[in-house]
């Protein structure tokens, strides 16, 4: 915690402590309690007044002087702030009070100003005071400067002495005005009628020239009324034949903005009908790109259909070829198991199964004719039902030889041999 110190642009604030130094001007700050302290230097001009009394010329002549010095902290160089200067000040003259900051530039002014006086004679300073102020500001600035001030202003404001020597000195100066005053009247008198004379005669040398400036002014004023009148009239003549040439240009535009217009309007039906048919092409060419695609689509339509279909006969060609294949391996298994059995059973038991089976088989071929209802026989010989039996009988001669095709048995060998057997 802490105090909010506050530094008005008149006066530096000056904070010291555990944070180390810091100086506020126009600004505002915040100093812990206990480990810190604000104090407050003035920046304003302090006018100090500077009496030198019985102070020695370099003759010995002994004057009274007063001067008006303004002192202030040095608190800027270039326009920047100048903090050296204002913490050499604030080493120097923090803790004092104004009025002995005041007690102490007096006495480094007045020592200055004494020497300064030492140095030179009464005339001197009477004549040349700005050359004194001068010669103490030269002396007292670097003084102040390493007190961490600076000299604003120094001026001397009266100067006397008590045993009559600047009043004798003042007569005489007196005297020499007073001489010097009446020649200076009488040189002024005569370069007065000098100067009355002169002025009188080029008074009149001025009237003269004014006159006959005033008539040649005249002179070339009427000329120029007459070159305005003729200028006028050329004018006058000019904005008739304008407006003549308006009034035609008028009668003919009416025409030729008529034929615009016309025109303007025949090219815009041109415009509109070449707008219409390039909408046409343009829906012409949508309407084709549609049908471009439409038969781009289709045409991928049907290589996918043909590709399916192809996959699909592959798959069914694959499908019957191993059907084929497995119907193979069934046929050779029986075919196997047959040659096994032929093993197993000989030739002869063989034999005798087969012709066991012979009557069923006679009898599964003649199953369909049971099934017919009515038989109608056209034939122009009438020998239609006798061709039905022999055709049965030829289908029943055959079994043999589908039996040996289909197992290798020869069955009429293996029944003559069974008859010879007996």
């Amino acid at each position: 915690m802490g105090n909010i110190v506050v530094a008005p642009p008149n006066r530096a604030m000056i904070i010291s402590g555990y944070r180390g130094q810091r100086i506020l001007i126009g600004k505002c700050g915040f100093a812990l309690f206990c480990i810190e302290e604000a104090h407050s230097l003035s920046l304003e001009i302090i006018t100090i007044t500077v009496n030198s009394t019985e102070a020695e010329t370099v003759k010995g002549v002994k004057i009274n002087l007063k001067s008006f010095a303004q002192v202030k902290v040095k608190s800027t160089v270039d326009g920047k702030l100048d903090i050296n200067s204002i913490k050499l000040a604030a080493t120097n003259f923090l803790s004092a009070r104004e009025s002995e900051i005041e007690d102490a530039l007096q006495k480094t002014l007045e020592g200055h100003q004494r020497q300064i006086v030492g140095t030179l004679t009464v005339e001197e300073l009477y004549k040349d005071r700005a050359a004194f102020s001068e010669r103490v500001y030269e002396h007292v600035v670097d003084d102040l400067e390493r007190l961490g001030f600076e000299l604003a202003s120094y001026t001397v404001a009266e100067i006397s002495d008590s045993n009559g020597y600047m009043a004798a000195l003042g007569k005489t100066q007196t005297a020499i005005v007073a001489r010097e005053a009446a020649e200076g009247t009488a040189r002024n008198q005569a370069e007065s009628r000098k100067a009355i004379a002169k002025a009188n005669a080029d008074a009149d040398i001025v009237a003269a020239e004014n006159a006959e400036r005033s008539y040649i002014r005249r002179q070339q004023q009427e000329e120029a009324q007459a070159e305005a009148d003729r200028l006028l009239d050329l004018r006058k003549a000019q904005n008739r034949m304008e407006v003549n040439r308006a009034d035609a240009e008028a009668a003919s535009a009416k025409d030729i903005e008529y034929a615009k217009q016309k025109q303007a309007i025949v090219e815009a039906m041109a415009t509109q009908r070449l707008r219409e048919e390039e909408v046409m092409l343009k829906v012409k060419d949508v309407e084709l790109q549609q049908a471009v695609n439409v038969a781009r689509r289709e045409a991928e339509a049907l290589k996918l259909q043909a590709e399916a279909m192809g996959e699909k006969e592959r798959f069914v060609g694959e499908a019957e070829a191993d059907v084929i294949k497995m119907k193979g391996k069934a046929e050779n298994g029986i075919l196997r198991n047959r040659a096994e059995i032929y093993k197993k059973f000989g030739h002869d038991a063989i034999v005798q199964n087969v012709v066991e089976v012979l009557p069923a088989l006679a009898r599964e071929i003649a199953q369909p004719l049971g099934k017919t209802e009515k038989m109608i026989f056209v034939s122009s010989d009438g020998s239609s039902a006798s061709n039905l039996s022999k055709d049965i009988i030829k289908a029943a001669a055959q079994l043999p030889d589908a039996v040996e095709s289909l197992t290798g048995l020869d069955l009429k060998k293996a029944l003559k041999r069974l008859e010879g057997g007996k």
